[in-house]
């Protein structure tokens, strides 16, 4: 079995825009059924969580078997918050014949790529785009440089309760010339801007519908499984449609889980669109309010990456 490490992967990865589009394409492909993916399996780990996402595409000559665990408390001891793996199988011997041990990379690329992908395809051309970001930590770090390239734009709004988070951040976005401004709430950045994208741990919905810009955007992504949320029930309720990565997997570990089943709200199911269903022909949406695309991340995104670096 061939090993690859992080730098070696990293000197394969693709442009960030190829990134996007093979994103937009394994979203297609997964609505189109051309992968083959079985549950996500979750762990909760004392202080984090693992989870497993494998399956096969019907385009790629290797399966994947992704491994992400971390724990919210590895800081304290000088370690990533998050780490990975994904074992690359032979589709026609089952053997396996790649380990790449890219610690976490090829998901935060995966991710953020997604992030960029969705946000250029929602609001277009829309000139002076306003972007903010809550939470700063790696993936915000992701986020903010996958977006501003996908809408061409310089200048993000942030919220974390760590400044030491932000301090983090801002540094590392000077050096591709991005700039920060500080938001006190996230109530205050919700105010500003058009295209918002959170990735946290939380437990309790933070955002409420009354903040949004009325034509506003969301890209969540932190609620992947039970019992997270980032988004008060005001959003969903009120959003002019719902985008979701997976139906099966946002209805039951996405922002959905809490009211996509709700028989008292109907109108939920009715507005939820899969990500590769308005893919295939966004002119069939148009958007006119506040909109929300429920991230729980996918195996085809991870076959697709994988297969791309090796």
């Amino acid at each position: 079995m061939i090993s690859l490490n992080k730098n070696e992967i990293t000197a394969k990865l693709p442009s960030m825009n190829d990134v996007m589009e093979m994103m937009k394409q394994s979203y297609i492909d997964y609505s189109n059924n051309d992968f083959e993916i079985p549950p996500v399996g979750h762990m909760p780990l004392p202080n984090g969580e693992l989870h497993i996402k494998y399956g096969i595409g019907k385009k790629q000559h290797y399966a994947a078997i992704k491994i992400a665990s971390g724990s919210y408390t590895n800081y304290k001891i000088g370690l990533p918050n998050s780490y990975g793996c994904i074992m690359l199988i032979n589709s026609e011997t089952g053997f396996p014949e790649y380990l790449l041990n890219d610690e976490g990379i090829l998901t935060d690329h995966r991710t953020a790529a997604a992030g960029g992908m969705l946000a250029k395809e929602i609001v277009g051309n829309i000139p002076e785009v306003s972007f903010g970001i809550i939470g700063c930590g790696i993936q915000g770090y992701y986020q903010a440089i996958y977006t501003c390239n996908a809408l061409s734009i310089e200048h993000i709004f942030v919220y974390d309760i760590s400044e030491d988070n932000i301090n983090t951040l801002q540094n590392k976005l000077a050096e591709h010339n991005i700039t920060i401004s500080r938001c006190d709430s996230v109530e205050s950045l919700c105010k500003q801007c058009d295209v918002i994208t959170t990735v946290t741990p939380a437990k309790a919905g933070y955002i409420k519908y009354e903040w949004l810009k009325a034509n506003a955007h969301i890209n969540a992504f932190g609620c992947d499984t039970k019992e997270k949320q980032e988004l008060d029930e005001s959003v969903i309720k009120n959003a002019e449609f719902i985008l979701a990565d997976s139906l099966i997997q946002c209805s039951t570990q996405g922002e959905l889980q809490y009211l996509y089943n709700d028989k008292n709200h109907p109108e939920i199911k009715r507005k939820t669109i899969e990500f590769g269903t308005y893919l295939n022909n966004p002119n069939r949406y148009q958007k006119n309010r506040v909109t929300v695309a429920d991230f729980t991340g996918i195996a085809s995104q991870d076959i697709i990456i994988a297969n791309a670096v090796i």
